[in-house]
């Protein structure tokens, strides 16, 4: 079953409440996120979680391997397998500052994002994604996330 067909099938009995069909919703978009990642990152010899990081470490260089965990929401153990194939393959580098040696910080290296296409191919991913949006729905779309990420934000996140 393709993609259309797949979300088509979806929508065929969709939630009732409000509440459920936010929820719904987020869920089949980040399906459909993670469906497409997945299909790049293959193109490019890299897995989904692979990509991730790169695309991580590439909007937050020099993080630590705790902050690159908590930016791409995978736990600590998992991004530390992560970054350390990706070493092997010359793909990142560990830095050790000179004025703190406990910590390690992770970067892309040189030679990488010289070489490489997955910055340009992160640039336009949403972009292309939304190419056929006219102005008005590109501000819908907006505004709906304004509004779920001040929902989400507002207090101290939990149940009120």
């Amino acid at each position: 079953m393709n993609q259309k067909q797949e979300s088509q099938q979806l929508w065929s009995n969709p939630p009732e409440s409000p509440s459920e069909r936010i929820v719904f919703l987020f869920k089949a978009v980040q399906k459909i996120y993670r469906d497409q990642i997945f299909e790049k990152s293959q193109q490019y010899g890299f897995t989904g979680p692979q990509l991730g990081l790169i695309f991580g470490l590439s909007k937050h260089p020099y993080s630590t391997l705790n902050e690159l965990s908590e930016y791409i929401g995978l736990s600590k153990s998992t991004v530390s397998g992560i970054v350390n194939r990706l070493v092997g393959q010359g793909v990142v580098i560990r830095e050790i500052p000179e004025n703190n040696r406990r910590i390690v910080r992770l970067s892309l290296s040189p030679e990488f994002e010289r070489n490489n296409v997955i910055k340009e191919l992160f640039n336009s991913y949403i972009s292309d994604s939304l190419k056929g949006a006219s102005d008005e729905e590109l501000q819908k779309i907006i505004g709906g996330l304004e509004v779920l990420y001040n929902l989400l934000t507002k207090g101290d996140n939990g149940p009120s």
